[in-house]
């Protein structure tokens, strides 16, 4: 019988500094998740990379917008910058 206990604190302790671990490393990743649905609130977009010119019939969002990317509405108002 106190095997069986120690032997279930030992596994819950693994369990438990794996975790742990585990969630540190999730904490400090740099990466950024993002759908690729279009905005359709976004008519267009300038990127540096494209010598500033208007790029039109887009499918992107504010989270897909490669960096310095900005989006548009249609009013010429600026939805977002890229990051």
């Amino acid at each position: 019988m106190v095997m069986a206990i120690n032997r279930v604190i030992c596994l819950a302790l693994l369990l438990l500094s794996g975790t742990f671990l585990l969630g540190s490393k999730v904490e400090s990743a740099d990466g950024k998740a993002c759908t690729r649905n279009c905005d359709p609130d976004v008519a267009y977009m300038v990127c540096p990379s494209s010598g500033h010119r208007i790029i039109k019939q887009v499918c992107v969002n504010c989270c897909s917008a490669r960096k310095g990317c900005k989006l548009f509405r249609n009013n010429g108002s600026v939805k977002c910058i890229g990051n």
